[in-house]
């Protein structure tokens, strides 16, 4: 799995420098360990409801219908 940049090489990443610059610094890429899961339903006019899953919030037929029955309120609100 990569990052979604392309990575410079180090012949790349070479900088001219003169005599007593401090060399620049770099920032060091690491992997998130956080992981988001985002459910979005739309139609032909765009977003018409979204919500995050809760982090280690498996989800399963109830966690599923509980967001079906959030997203048929969100429908009845918008048509309303």
């Amino acid at each position: 799995m990569g990052f979604g940049y392309d990575v410079e090489t180090k012949m790349q990443s070479l900088q001219w420098m003169g005599k007593g610059c401090p060399l620049p610094k770099k920032a060091r890429m690491t992997r998130s360990k956080i992981k988001v899961l985002l459910v979005v339903f739309f139609d032909w006019k765009g977003i018409v409801h979204h919500e995050f899953v809760p982090c280690g919030q498996m989800v399963n037929r109830q966690s599923y219908q509980e967001v079906l029955a959030r997203l048929r309120d969100a429908v009845h609100r918008k048509e309303s």
